[in-house]
């Protein structure tokens, strides 16, 4: 059994158990169903340019999903127009969400979409020009699928709403190589600023991020989370037990890319820091990635790596874990930080995108001075130490999501500044 607080369980208690069926139409039925006209009783129509999406896994990802479901059920019609990045169907509804995935060139794994320009391509935009939207989101500024967002509501006379999700330049993890990519984000941005949307964030970290390429946040629309929802989808799997983990031990968990920005290496040496300083502290680090292979190679005894985690296997994780842990350079709005907090699990981070809004306050987590093994050893020793005022940290942080990171109130934020961004053109 873990040693964290009750509050967990208690929660879970109050979820149910049958899980939605996941409901889907075809291209023939979407079109069927659009074709009808129902101009006085219609429902407000948003879309939202996403370059990611469903089925590729990421935080953008995730948020467009949560705030579209969102959105559905507060009365909308919801469009995500993205890139088919996996091959999926080009046009399909699941759960009331209008999905079209553009053609498109799958660049850098997936991670930088370039579309298409072909017969497929034509078909689709054809169907979405069609389509009577009201409003146009588009997530992020460097996609070239974000400026297509763009330029679709300039044709369609809509002020587009734009959302900022990172902290910080992106990275391939190489000096050299991100000069360049600097200067390619540097340029689509430049793109951007012509079409003058409307700009918010999903933190006020990724707010003042804005401000380096010269654009003002008219505020945030926070990544969010239905926690208790999560909770309930955890597995049956016990950690502690298949990794022969001691039950008087602190059980750190980590969970994302095994890439440079996220302070992998560091955080493996910081564990066995700790450890060696006299502390019983493991950590399960969860995920994939091409440092992956550099932190086995420590062979550290206290630092466990099983791959990649189903989401039913990670949030078991997260609800047997004493602390999570995150030493990254830069973050958005992290989802697995509100993850973890919905756990009731206390998280230990540097002061990236969504962790100030997650810990106001050393009452709700641990800001790390930096992503240096000392650092992050540091507050491991501390956590290690202090495992009832962790276990009150996880507390308050799990009240705290549930009181202000829930989809409905960001869909209503998304929605006031669709409205807000009408009155400007």
């Amino acid at each position: 059994m873990t040693r964290k607080s009750s509050y967990v369980y208690n929660r879970l208690a109050a979820i149910a158990q049958n899980a939605p069926t996941i409901a889907r139409r075809t291209m023939l039925d979407i079109a069927s169903a659009t074709n009808v006209d129902n101009s006085t009783t219609r429902k407000p129509c948003i879309c939202i340019f996403s370059a990611l999406y469903e089925p590729h896994v990421g935080g953008v990802e995730s948020y467009t999903k949560g705030i579209a479901e969102a959105l559905v059920t507060a009365g909308c019609r919801v469009i995500v127009a993205t890139s088919n990045t996996d091959n999926a169907t080009a046009l399909e509804a699941v759960n009331g969400i209008d999905i079209l995935r553009l053609p498109c060139n799958p660049l850098l794994n997936s991670r930088f979409p370039i579309p298409k320009n072909n017969q497929e391509s034509k078909r689709l935009w054809s169907w979405l020009n069609e389509q009577p939207i009201d409003y146009i989101v588009v997530n992020t500024r460097f996609y070239p699928h974000s400026i297509l967002g763009l330029r679709f509501a300039k044709r369609h006379g809509i002020q587009p709403v734009l959302i900022e999700h990172g902290s910080a330049h992106l990275t391939l993890g190489n000096t050299l190589l991100d000069l360049p990519l600097h200067g390619v984000e540097h340029a689509m941005t430049a793109i951007v600023k012509r079409y003058s949307p409307c700009c918010y964030a999903v933190s006020g970290k990724a707010s003042k991020w804005l401000s380096h390429f010269g654009f003002s946040s008219c505020g945030e629309v926070p990544n969010s989370i239905e926690a208790d929802a999560y909770l309930g989808q955890a597995s049956n799997r016990h950690f502690r037990s298949e990794f022969n983990i001691p039950d008087s031990a602190t059980l750190i968990a980590s969970a994302g890319r095994f890439v440079p920005e996220k302070g992998v290496l560091q955080l493996a040496k910081a564990t066995q820091l700790a450890s060696e300083n006299g502390n019983s502290i493991f950590i399960i680090m969860a995920g994939n990635g091409p440092l992956l292979h550099d932190v086995e190679q420590l062979q550290y005894q206290t630092v466990i790596t099983p791959g990649m985690l189903s989401k039913s296997d990670l949030s078991a994780l997260l609800q047997q874990a004493d602390c999570f842990c995150l030493p990254s350079r830069s973050e958005g709005f992290s989802t697995v930080l509100l993850e973890a907090a919905a756990c009731s699990t206390a998280v230990i981070a540097t002061d990236v995108g969504g962790m100030r809004e997650i810990a106001p306050t050393n009452e709700y987590g641990i800001i790390l001075e930096s992503m240096e093994p000392k650092d992050i050893a540091a507050a491991l020793t501390r956590a290690a130490a202090n495992p009832e005022q962790i276990r009150r940290m996880g507390t308050n942080a799990a009240k705290r999501v549930r009181q202000l990171y829930t989809w409905d109130k960001s869909a209503q934020l998304l929605l006031h500044a669709c409205k807000e961004a009408q009155l400007k053109r």
